[in-house]
């Protein structure tokens, strides 16, 4: 029984989030904020290992973690030009 419940209330979750009216424009700005800082700082923590793997000698590696980090830049910055996010 609780089953059926669960999937009753992941029904109404569903149908909730494809309503385009439940946030404000401010809210969603203010959700998208976050996330671009939040995503900015790991970026930022990805190239300094980077760095501290390159100085400490550990090529391999600090290419690798480099690689993901340019890669993160470059979709977020895709994000940041996308007018909507079917241009993506």
């Amino acid at each position: 029984m609780a089953n059926w419940q669960l999937q009753e209330k992941l029904k109404k979750i569903a149908e909730a989030t494809k309503q385009e009216n439940n946030l404000s424009e401010r809210t969603k700005n203010a959700g998208l904020i976050v996330f671009l800082v939040l995503f900015g700082i790991a970026i930022t923590v990805l190239f300094a290992l980077s760095v501290g793997l390159l100085i400490n000698g550990h090529l391999i590696a600090a290419i690798v973690i480099f690689s993901i980090a340019a890669l993160l830049t470059y979709s977020i910055i895709r994000l940041i030009q996308a007018d909507n996010i079917r241009q993506l």
